[in-house]
């Protein structure tokens, strides 16, 4: 998830800390799901490079219920693990460590992106992150003969939530939808984890697609708020945002809503237990916003940090 991350304002700081106020001791009618679902945001943004082996690694090592991660079709028709549509110079190299041009990932082979290093750069947004350096991107069936090699060791079982990413303009057409969509699914019905992943989306289209195509499939939807809309809900103005949302998630059979944290409220939670959906919201990176939503009863938890959120929302023996 990203759609530009837009609340690193101070004012929307300041405001955020009133709204945090509370939604404790709330009991939620018709929670779907016992334990708390904790997934590593992109495996682990803030302590690896994102959406590499190694994040995922990390994610697996702070026993994360869900690893989360980013899809993008190449120029090849390959689904490879990667936030943008674009590169990414900010994190990516050349392996001679020069600096990569923004390219769109529809113009590059899988082949020349697993030629980038994505692990020597480290994101300046997570001092926490530590470089692995040489690290390249992967392929969604790379990744999942990796996760079920680990799983065959350490018999644990991990699930999944694979997001469709297309242009932030909303230029997609409704045939890469369609064809990004439909490889995901065989890739996830190849890897026979057809009952243990989800398929996420801001673009909606993903998840009318995947419902027609394989229904046993878990759908998410993803809604990210305006900053305007984002202040407004700080103080306590944005119901009629949290109504839009539920219902356009509603529309679309979703089995999640998977909104940013702000949109989450007992009423919210309650709205869409009520709708059938679970509640996972992104991307949750304090102890106190963690607990917040844990007292709204929120069904999952995504953050940077799986070592944050192990240690703050599991409950230790």
């Amino acid at each position: 998830m990203n759609k530009t991350q837009p609340f690193r304002i101070s004012l929307l700081l300041v405001c955020l800390a009133l709204y945090s106020a509370n939604c404790a001791s709330v009991e939620s009618p018709n929670r779907l799901r016992k334990e708390i679902d904790l997934q590593g945001h992109r495996g682990a943004r803030g302590l690896k490079p994102e959406n590499t082996w190694p994040a995922f690694e990390e994610a697996i090592k702070y026993k994360m219920v869900t690893l989360e991660l980013d899809t993008v079709l190449t120029k090849d028709k390959r689904v490879v693990i990667h936030h943008d549509s674009d590169t990414n110079p900010v994190i990516c190299q050349n392996a001679d460590g020069k600096e990569i041009k923004k390219t769109s990932l529809y113009e590059l082979t899988l082949a020349e992106l697993q030629s980038y290093d994505c692990g020597s750069k480290k994101n300046p947004n997570f001092p926490k992150q530590i470089p692995v350096p040489g690290t390249k991107l992967l392929s969604l069936e790379e990744f999942f003969e990796r996760v079920l090699a680990t799983e065959k060791k350490s018999k644990e079982i991990y699930e999944f939530n694979i997001e469709t990413k297309f242009p932030d303009d909303g230029s997609a057409p409704d045939s890469l939808v369609k064809e990004h969509t439909e490889k995901l699914i065989q890739i996830i019905e190849k890897y026979k984890v057809i009952d243990r992943s989800t398929i996420q989306s801001f673009d909606l289209r993903t998840l009318s697609v995947s419902k027609s195509k394989n229904p046993k499939i878990k759908t998410s939807a993803l809604f990210v708020p305006t900053y305007f809309q984002g202040f407004l809900m700080t103080i306590g103005l944005g119901n009629g945002y949290r109504e839009t949302i539920l219902s356009a998630a509603k529309d679309k059979k979703a089995d999640i809503i998977s909104p940013y944290f702000l949109y989450v409220t007992p009423k919210f939670v309650n709205e869409s237990h009520n709708n059938s959906m679970l509640v996972i919201p992104w991307t949750v990176n304090t102890d106190k916003e963690m607990k917040r939503l844990v007292s709204c009863g929120v069904d999952g938890i995504i953050s940077d940090y799986p070592d944050l959120l192990d240690s703050v929302v599991r409950k230790k023996p």
